[in-house]
């Protein structure tokens, strides 16, 4: 059995988040099956056979709840035959989260659960992946609890289904507190920097918490981030 509900400014239970208008979207909820689509038309989901969740935009999240255990996931283009399907093993009480992304300029998926980063006690740790098919190269930069100096994530920084389908995305780890992550696109609002980006997010985390940010296509032009466990 499973219930569709939207996933829209949540907040995490543990932990705050907080974001620059449509910037920024917490999600959060049971158990079941997290949506993203990183690609750039909708796209169905559908769940052991059965058609869960209809037409997901390009750059949204939905969930489907559904009990613990193995699972095929099913990824097609909406009004279209071709699919890709992935396995996908849920848990009770947690989220897997698949993304439909873009490879080879087709749809293709990638698991997006994190089962190796372990946190240590007294520490956090944040990763961000680009999901943004439209954005090209974007620039991220960050602060965290143990520097308050604006940190570059990585360089470049493309949007790439190769690595988020390996993981290749690292994790960032520091002390408990507050991370400030911001967002903009190569070269077009690189002038905007730190205290101009309108893709932000804030957030406060506990000794042993970690969080994934999404950069996703921003609906009418730009991208926005998504925070998720």
């Amino acid at each position: 059995m499973h219930t569709r509900f939207a996933l829209c400014a949540f907040v995490l239970l543990a932990g705050t988040v907080s974001g620059c208008g449509e910037s920024a979207t917490s999600v959060h909820a049971v158990q079941g099956v997290r949506i993203v689509n990183a690609y750039t038309q909708p796209v169905d989901v559908f769940v052991d056979g059965a058609l869960v969740v209809s037409s997901v935009p390009p750059g949204q999240l939905d969930s489907v709840e559904q009990g613990a255990g193995a699972h095929t996931v099913e990824l097609r283009t909406s009004g279209a035959a071709a699919s890709v399907s992935v396995p996908l093993t849920t848990v009770a009480g947690a989220f897997s989260t698949i993304a439909a992304v873009r490879s080879g300029g087709t749809l293709s998926a990638s698991v997006l659960d994190d089962t190796g980063s372990v946190v240590p006690a007294g520490a956090t740790k944040v990763r961000v992946l680009h999901l943004a098919p439209n954005a090209g190269e974007i620039q991220v930069f960050r602060t965290q609890p143990d520097w308050g100096t604006p940190i570059e994530w990585q360089f470049p920084f493309l949007y790439d289904s190769a690595a988020i389908s390996s993981l290749g995305n690292p994790y960032f780890q520091s002390t408990v507190g507050t991370w400030d992550i911001r967002a903009w696109r190569k070269p077009s609002e690189v002038a905007l920097g730190w205290d101009g980006t309108a893709a932000r997010v804030t957030f406060t985390l506990a000794s042993g918490e970690k969080r994934t940010v999404l950069v996703l296509d921003k609906p009418g032009g730009g991208i926005r981030l998504s925070v998720i466990e």
